[in-house]
């Protein structure tokens, strides 16, 4: 009632109306604080806000900065950004799953070639289905490439045979055959959700052989292996431009 009574005559009187300021009230306020002040800096941070906002949509931001960004928040080991630092961990990735005969890679001019054995790695002889074995070895290269990609790089895959014909019912000659491999591993690239444009297949045959012998040699070891080495996937990264 007291309180009531304040007001009361504290509006009679002209008084402008509010709290009581009593020191045991932590709410209490008395009658000559102004907090007009709020309104304005309440304005001025969603005003800068706002500006952040619209600052933030309209920058470019670079995906390998934000892994390089991301990596050092969580630690962890950002990827690849050239080809030679995707050369060297796509070498310790197959060495750790003991995958380091089955795929050669080298640096050159035209970027970064990792050459597959197609001899039971990737392929049975005479096949153009992946073995069970191929598709675990080529999950482990394209994990690692998909982190290292960006969009200046392109995907050329090649598919190589050797000199010995072949005609059977799926394969009249070894250009199907050929064609037939490159465009599967393709295939698996675009599974992992690699961009079609800049993914190519071509079979070669037996034209671009890898190891060539003299004609008519008689060295049945010699030549064995390098029929071998001529049955093979080529997997080329190269940034665009490059011939």
């Amino acid at each position: 009632m007291s309180l009531l009574k304040e007001a009361l005559s504290g509006s009679r009187s002209g008084r402008p109306r509010g709290r009581v300021a009593d020191p045991h009230d932590p709410l209490a306020y008395a009658e000559e604080d102004d907090s007009s002040w709020l309104l304005p800096y309440v304005d001025v941070i969603s005003l800068l806000l706002a500006f952040l906002i619209l600052t933030l949509a309209m920058a470019k931001v670079s995906p390998r900065k934000f892994e390089e960004l991301s990596s050092k928040l969580t630690r962890h080991k950002p990827p690849p950004s050239t080809l030679a630092e995707l050369k060297a961990t796509l070498d310790a990735t197959l060495r750790e799953a003991h995958l380091q005969d089955a795929v050669v890679t080298t640096l050159d001019d035209d970027g970064l070639r990792a050459v597959f054995r197609s001899d039971g790695v990737l392929f049975e002889s005479g096949q153009a289905d992946i073995t069970p074995g191929g598709h675990a070895l080529m999950d482990k290269v394209i994990a690692v490439a998909g982190k290292a990609l960006g969009s200046r790089h392109q995907v050329a895959i090649e598919g190589h045979t050797d000199d010995v014909p072949i005609h059977t019912s799926r394969f009249d000659s070894n250009w199907d055959l050929s064609s037939a491999r490159a465009t599967v591993v393709l295939k698996s690239f675009l599974a992992a959700g690699f961009d079609s444009h800049k993914l190519s297949a071509q079979g070669f045959a037996d034209t671009r052989p890898a190891r060539t012998l003299p004609a008519g040699t008689t060295d049945a070891a010699a030549l064995a292996k390098a029929r071998a080495e001529n049955r093979r996937v080529v997997v080329r990264i190269y940034e665009r431009g490059t011939p």
